[in-house]
């Protein structure tokens, strides 16, 4: 039978015929759509819509919508992408690749708060989202602020070395509400076309624990994946001779992008990244200098410790050989002076913060004041984690570098003790004692503890710090909850004292023993006083540190 075209009839008896016009239109729309996903996007008009997008600070309010398939797929698989819809606004994305994110700390499920990633290449989106290819919701589980991982990675761009831009996003999967995140840029072609002249280089990540020497996983790249590039750097982090080592770094390594890196892990304490864990960090072949490039990645468990060292333990592979070169090591201290010195400012961060809330809560408080009320109490938080790393950091570079021991038969005579009243403030001074003895005197406080420190950079094994003591009506109570009495120990030691003097006594031996798990690591040796009450006198003649193995 002979197909029929449906038309509507319009007066008595002229026709329009819809239907064809429809599917004219239809294919019409489909080509030029299809024509729109493979015509080259325009990198220029792409960056400029990043620049603007981030320059403003500001919220984003993001509706996520997934069909029920991919939601069964990411329940099952969470890394593995499954097409979403996006709205922002009135402005909606299609085919948006969704999967969802985060590692053992951060990582929530489906139907918790997940942190996702999204690619507008996967599916091949008509449109990026304001110029960004792939971007990341980071959930915040690790961060109660949603600032660290901005605030940090102004830090490190600052100093010269890339590191991904950041804002905020309040966020709706399926209706939904999951509250705020932290929307985070993406690290792949786009975002190394911004620092580097030729973004095809190998680009590449890691699991848990992964360094240069463990077979990266390539993320972005052009090269052939022979990963000769690694190879090298592992070879030259490895070199034995510290001459030789120096020159092969220097071929292989972005030297002086690496120490700003490096001492701004250090200085943010960043303990989950490739300086101490090896753990939440890129590393990029720069084909221009054929050398490798360093970057930081989820920032947001930062500024842990006011008193963290400037020089202390490292387990990356690169940033031990930094550690274990003479000349790297001065020129890495002196970068950590310089930063802190040029960005380093707690008055000027504290500020940024302050203006980046601000500009955010209009929009919070319009989408739920209680939201708005959470993320400005709690921005004090990170405020004050960096006043109070300033203020010890102030206090590490005043002090200038650690003395280096003489190990002489396995011991070694300490001196050039320095002073830490404490908040109390306690008494103290180098005295010769009425029995003739030179000694370190501390006199308590009614409060607070006062100790005598010396700073040293000890090489891995076991030591012990030795030394006797000799105590005046010293408290036998404990005064703080965390020691009393007279004491020997280093500073941010887990084990507490097997030994400590109190009431009145003799001279007394006390001993401390520790490990040092890799080196040069700088320890800070401590001769305290805690409990309130009375005072000791340390032998000076008496202190040595002896390397147990």
């Amino acid at each position: 039978m002979k197909q029929r075209t449906i038309c509507a009839a319009r007066g008595g008896g002229g026709g329009r015929c819809w239907v064809p016009l429809l599917l004219i239109l239809g294919i019409f729309l489909g080509l030029a759509d299809a024509q729109a996903r493979l015509t080259p996007r325009d990198k220029r008009k792409d960056n400029a819509a990043a620049d603007a997008f981030f320059a403003t600070n500001g919220v984003v309010i993001l509706r996520i919508e997934i069909p029920e398939a991919g939601l069964a797929s990411l329940r099952k698989t969470p890394r593995k992408f499954v097409s979403a819809t996006v709205r922002e606004g009135d402005k909606v994305y299609e085919d948006v690749g969704v999967h969802i994110k985060g590692s053992a700390g951060s990582f929530r499920g489906l139907d918790d708060k997940p942190g996702l990633t999204l690619s507008f290449s996967t599916f091949e989106a008509a449109d990026y989202f304001h110029g960004l290819k792939k971007m990341h919701l980071n959930n915040g589980a690790q961060d109660g602020t949603y600032l660290s991982e901005m605030t940090c990675a102004n830090l490190f761009r600052a100093a010269g070395v890339p590191a991904s831009r950041a804002t905020h996003a309040i966020v709706e999967l399926n209706g939904r509400k999951l509250g705020l995140f932290v929307l985070v840029e993406g690290m792949e072609k786009q975002f190394l076309g911004r620092h580097f002249k030729n973004p095809n280089g190998s680009l590449y990540g890691q699991s848990a624990g992964g360094d240069v020497s463990d077979g990266l996983e390539r993320m972005e790249g052009n090269e052939p994946l022979t990963r000769a590039d690694l190879k090298a750097l592992t070879a030259a982090a490895n070199e034995p001779d510290a001459a030789r080592r120096l020159e092969a770094l220097r071929k292989t390594l972005d030297v002086e992008r690496f120490l700003s890196f490096m001492a701004l892990e250090v200085m943010l304490c960043h303990w989950d990244g490739y300086t101490f864990a090896r753990h939440n960090y890129r590393v990029y072949h720069d084909l221009d200098t054929d050398r490798m490039v360093f970057f930081p990645h989820d920032m947001d468990q930062m500024i842990g410790g006011a008193d963290q060292a400037i020089e202390p333990g490292v387990n990356g592979l690169v940033a031990q050989a930094v550690m274990r070169t003479p000349e790297l090591r001065a020129a890495y201290r002196q970068r950590v002076g310089q930063i802190f010195t040029n960005h380093f400012q707690a008055t000027v961060l504290t500020n940024q913060i302050h203006q980046v809330v601000q500009r955010a809560l209009p929009a919070m408080k319009a989408y739920n004041p209680n939201l708005a009320r959470d993320f400005e109490n709690n921005s004090a938080s990170l405020k004050n984690r960096i006043v109070a790393r300033g203020q010890g950091l102030s206090r590490l570079l005043t002090i200038g570098p650690p003395q280096t021991l003489r190990f002489e038969n396995g011991a070694a005579r300490l001196k050039d003790w320095r002073k830490e009243p404490g908040a109390g403030g306690g008494q103290m001074d180098a005295v010769t004692h009425p029995e003739g003895k030179k000694t370190l005197w501390i006199k308590a406080a009614p409060e607070g503890a006062g100790s005598w420190r010396l700073r040293l950079p000890l090489e891995a094994g076991r030591y012990r710090l030795g030394g006797v003591a000799k105590a005046k009506e010293v408290a036998t109570t404990v005064a703080d909850g965390k020691a009393v009495g007279a004491g020997l120990r280093i500073s941010g030691a887990t084990e507490p004292r097997k030994k400590q003097v109190t009431g009145s006594s003799g001279w007394e031996k006390l001993a401390y023993e520790f490990d040092v798990a890799s080196g040069p690591q700088e320890v800070d040796l401590v001769c305290e006083l805690r409990g309130g009450k009375g005072e000791v006198w340390f032998e000076v003649e008496s202190l040595r540190l002896v390397k147990v193995k």
